[in-house]
């Protein structure tokens, strides 16, 4: 069921394009009207927009925490990818791990830092990072499948773009050209350390 990807951009529910970011949604419960936090939508970016569009895996995902919500009685829930961590085994694993990684990867959705801030996010793959110092210094964390190590591991990569807007398909035409310089590799428990080390709290 989660072996869906979700695409970084689509359309926001006011038909310009539509930014994946996440955001609280209201839900109607048959005890009354929720609230589900950290949703992933497509929205615009325009402080003045409130519509947004869910991606399709999400939008089943929802219906199965409202009826656990009705079940719990409860009018507020965090989405989550799936209601319990198992780790499988055999084919599912690579699935498992997939939902995992977009999972992690959507955390970061309109996260700042002292020294940088998140520009864009593709859900299981690449975290996009502009410094607040220089509007021309990215970064880019990337997830790395290398079969030959264990774990999970990313490239962690700077950049500097000069395009007056940072758009996730503008930098996969221009990055062809090779301007990325990795800065060094790292693993998923390593993550949250060095953002906060490069770029502050």
């Amino acid at each position: 069921m989660f072996d869906q990807t979700i695409d970084p951009i689509d359309s926001c529910g006011c038909g310009d394009t539509g930014y994946l970011t996440t955001r609280t949604v209201p839900i109607d419960l048959v005890h009354g009207v929720g609230r589900i936090d950290k949703v992933p939508v497509y929205h615009c970016n325009s402080k003045v927009c409130e519509q947004f569009t869910l991606p399709p895996i999400v939008s089943r995902r929802l219906d199965d925490i409202a009826e656990e919500m009705e079940r719990d009685q409860s009018t507020e829930a965090v989405y989550t990818w799936n209601s319990h961590q198992e780790q499988s085994l055999d084919p599912l694993q690579r699935s498992n791990e997939q939902t995992h990684l977009q999972a992690f990867t959507l955390q970061f959705a309109s996260r700042e830092y002292a020294d940088a801030h998140v520009v864009q996010i593709v859900p299981g793959l690449e975290v996009f990072f502009q410094s607040t110092l220089e509007d021309t210094e990215y970064y880019l964390l990337r997830y790395e499948p290398d079969t030959r190590t264990d774990g999970i591991w990313f490239s962690f990569l700077k950049f500097y773009y000069e395009e007056p807007e940072f758009t996730y398909e503008n930098f996969l035409e221009w990055s062809e050209e090779g301007h990325l310089k990795e800065i060094g590799r790292i693993t998923l428990d390593e993550v949250e350390d060095t953002l906060t080390d490069e770029f502050g709290d």
